[in-house]
């Protein structure tokens, strides 16, 4: 009787993974799905980033080479200092003793301005090209008003963007992450399609929407094992990957069961696919990348 009702047991479950196979199948018809490819290490580490892309520094630590930071800076279309991050920029300059004269200015400075200085904020105003923009609400934080600039800024001047990096690592404050998080998921309502990638120290973190994904994923993090990590947003989300050493089938992340951290790559696959039915955050280490040559993946 009892191998019965485990026989029984287990048919259920293979149904039941089936009709949410089923469904997530005919949702995404329904929906139209999205399909994307995301390749954000192309524009990080090449010396002539391929898309349009806009740089924004947070009030928060961060510690990337000079190298790549300026590179990025530098072949930006737009670029933004918030709040406290227009004092850590210019700290980070003079700390690798970089001479402002050959690096852009700020296009933008924005925020409440409760964590700049009047003396930082005039050195950088003196310009011709810098915009202060003041932004007191408080119902929103300095990143989300500084994306609203931001897309102020793009249709005020007519560019076509296709990203956004935002430097800012994520350690210290809990509160600060979590908010930033939610930012990301406020970004598709303000940017509309532009992708936002949020760039730490050693990973870059971004959001993946329920449809479809593939993940370019460098030569040097497949062989170094580097983490990599998807965590659901909502619950439950089901997710269906392939590249990764522990892929997901049809398996359902949530807080409380089972959320894909500490994973790595396969060793093999160029790229990481997934498919999911809600949001996801999707995070990898790009600390190999930023031993070597920039220029080699």
């Amino acid at each position: 009787m009892s191998q019965f009702l485990g026989y029984v047991y287990s048919l259920i479950k293979k149904i039941r993974k089936k009709i949410l196979v089923m469904c997530y199948s005919l949702s995404k018809m329904y929906r139209g799905g999205t399909s994307e490819i995301w390749n954000p290490c192309q524009d990080l580490f090449c010396s002539y980033p391929s898309a349009g892309h806009a740089v924004l520094i947070l009030n928060t630590e961060f510690n990337l080479p000079p190298s790549i930071l300026l590179n990025l800076w530098n072949q930006a279309k737009v670029r933004v200092t918030v709040d406290g991050g227009t004092s850590r920029w210019l700290s980070w300059l003079k700390s690798h003793h970089l001479d402002y004269e050959g690096v852009h200015p700020p296009d933008l400075i924005t925020g409440d301005m409760d964590s700049l200085s009047k003396d930082v904020l005039d050195y950088f105003a003196q310009n011709q090209v810098t915009k202060v923009v003041k932004t007191p609400d408080q119902n929103n934080t300095d990143f989300t008003k500084a994306l609203i600039e931001l897309n102020n800024t793009c249709i005020a001047q007519n560019l076509q963007l296709e990203s956004v990096f935002v430097i800012a690592d994520t350690c210290g404050r809990f509160d600060q992450i979590i908010a930033n998080i939610n930012t990301l998921c406020k970004a598709p309502k303000i940017l509309k399609k532009l992708k936002v990638y949020q760039v730490a120290s050693n990973s870059i973190t971004w959001l993946l929407p329920d449809g479809d994904h593939t993940i370019q994923i460098p030569s040097k993090l497949r062989k170094s094992n580097e983490w990599c990590a998807l965590i659901p947003l909502k619950s439950p989300t089901y997710a269906t990957t392939t590249g990764l050493k522990w892929n997901l089938n049809q398996s359902k992340l949530e807080f409380g069961g089972l959320v894909s951290t500490s994973n790595t790559y396969d060793g093999v696959s160029s790229a990481v696919t997934v498919s999911n039915d809600n949001t996801l955050i999707w995070s990898m280490g790009i600390e190999t990348l930023l031993d070597g040559d920039k220029h080699k993946f």
